[in-house]
């Protein structure tokens, strides 16, 4: 048998595994796995997601999958993670006092609400304490 003729059996046989009417959403799934389109704290978490899942639903453990995690962490190279930028209290205070109520009234009463639930939460947290 050519070279050929046994790459053509293999990818028969292969092709066969896949469930023919959700192949296409395999295929897009695996092509979008292996882009470069994904930060590499997406796939960790899809990883870590199909980890608990497969334990519990499947008692597979993936952790196992060594290939895998070096896959990962070879995506994981030079990595820097976004920070979350966060508002002081003069900026809040000032957000609240100075921009126009005719464009940001909705948001100005979501941050208070916003603001009195946190404030809530803290004083639940520091009663159990």
């Amino acid at each position: 048998m050519e070279n050929f003729e046994l790459e053509e059996a293999v990818k028969e046989v292969m092709d066969g595994i896949l469930p023919k009417k959700s192949r296409k959403i395999y295929e897009a799934q695996y092509d979008t796995f292996k882009s470069k389109t994904l930060s590499s704290s997406t796939l960790w978490a899809h990883y870590s997601m199909l980890k608990t899942m497969l334990n519990v639903k499947r008692n597979i453990d993936v952790s196992k999958f060594y290939k895998l995690s070096a896959f990962l962490k070879r995506k994981s190279e030079g990595y820097k993670p976004k920070k979350a930028k966060v508002l002081t209290l003069d900026q809040i205070d000032k957000f609240l006092l100075e921009a126009p109520d005719k464009d940001f009234l909705m948001i100005k009463v979501a941050l208070i609400f916003w603001c009195r639930r946190c404030l809530q939460r803290q004083r639940v947290t520091s009663m159990n304490n």
